[in-house]
């Protein structure tokens, strides 16, 4: 390998550590766990649990992509858009 390409090769390597990495670790640890959201369906209060791992991987080109992966709404709401993801109050 010439000087030129590991030279290249390492400075893209810190750029993932000292900024794409910090992103993702981020946006993880913002959107694991539960959260209580307004469900605009029922005006509700409802409990998400939202895929941490898409939002991080989505994090890096733009603001991370949000995915309910369990509502306790859901069995009565199956069809949901997920319409309660542009409420505020979730992180």
């Amino acid at each position: 390998m010439s000087a030129p390409m590991l030279t290249a090769l390492v400075i893209v390597a810190m750029a993932f550590v000292y900024v794409a990495l910090p992103v993702m670790v981020g946006a993880y640890v913002r959107f694991r766990g539960r959260h209580t959201v307004v469900c605009p369906k029922s005006g509700l209060d409802a409990e998400v649990r939202l895929d941490a791992w898409h939002a991080a991987a989505t994090a890096i080109p733009g603001p991370p992509r949000r995915y309910v992966e369990e509502c306790s709404r859901r069995p009565e709401h199956a069809a949901c858009g997920q319409e309660c993801l542009s409420d505020t109050a979730l992180p």
